[in-house]
Order: structure tokens, then C-alpha cells, then sequence
């Protein structure tokens, strides 16, 4: 047993720099996999976050737009938003696609590049309010525009 381990006659250097480089690339490869998940879920979470703001500052300007209606005419609201959320555009729309409570309506908001989608409740409105519309957040704008049956938001 003594000779066989001894004995170096079969043995090939190079053979030993090609799997210890072999295995060197495979474990970098799984690290490199390992840290390019971490850091797009954790842009997704970033984005998701942002959008969720945005949407909370778009419900509330429904909302006082809803408040402050008068009985016999039309309120407008123009609303700033950013135009750009981690580096890519976004959807604003009204939909009836509420996880959260089945029966309302919602803001969805959907960024355009990484397909990430936040829903935010427009709790506040009553449900014989008539909303619809969508836009992007391409100028910046938003136009909210109510009256005594219907809120409609549109580009700005």
C-alpha cells in the first residue's frame, strides 16, 4: 500500500491545474447565480416599494378629488408623479383585479421593464362612484377629473 501512494509515476500536472481550474469556475458560477438572484429580488422589493408610494399618492388625490367635488359641477386635480421609477416607466390604471377584497376597484400599477405590479385600495370612494381610465408616467402628469358619478383619471 506504502508503494502505491509513493509512487508518482502516474500522475500529471497539468491534469491537476485543469480540475482544480474546473472546479474553481463551476463554484464561481454558483456564486455569481447566487448573487445576481439576491440583488434582482432585491430590486423587485426597491421597485414594488416605489410603486406602492406612488400609488398611495395617486389614491389620496382621488380621494380629495371625491371630497371636494361640488354638487352641480366638475373638479380637476393635475398631480405630479415621477416619470420614472428605477430607470423604467410605469401603468396607471383602474382595475377590478383587487387581491385584496373582491368587489373594489383598485390602482394598478405596473412598471414597464422589470413586470412588477402593486395594487393599492381606493377605499374611500363609495362603490356607487363610477372610476375608470388609465395612464403613463411618461409626461409626469396626472389628470383626476370627478363629479358627482364618475372619477376618471387620464394622461396630464
Amino acid at each position: 500500500m506504502r508503494v502505491l501512494l509513493n509512487d508518482e509515476d502516474g500522475q500529471a500536472i497539468p491534469v491537476e491545474y485543469i480540475l482544480i481550474f474546473t472546479i474553481s469556475m463551476i463554484f464561481l458560477g454558483l456564486m455569481t447565480l447566487t448573487f445576481n438572484s439576491v440583488v434582482d429580488s432585491s430590486s423587485r422589493q426597491a421597485i414594488y416599494i416605489e410603486l406602492t408610494d406612488t400609488g398611495n399618492l395617486i389614491s389620496s388625490a382621488i380621494t380629495n378629488s371625491y371630497l371636494t367635488t361640488p354638487v352641480d359641477g366638475a373638479n380637476s386635480i393635475s398631480l405630479d408623479v415621477p416619470a420614472e421609477i428605477a430607470g423604467t416607466g410605469y401603468f396607471v390604471e383602474i382595475s377590478d383585479d383587487d387581491p385584496f377584497e373582491v368587489g373594489n376597484k383598485v390602482l394598478k400599477l405596473t412598471s414597464m421593464q422589470k413586470s412588477v405590479t402593486a395594487y393599492v385600495p381606493l377605499n374611500s370612494v363609495d362603490a356607487l362612484i363610477e372610476i375608470n381610465g388609465s395612464a403613463s408616467s411618461a409626461s409626469g402628469k396626472i389628470l383626476i377629473v370627478s363629479n358627482t358619478s364618475e372619477i376618471t383619471i387620464s394622461q396630464g
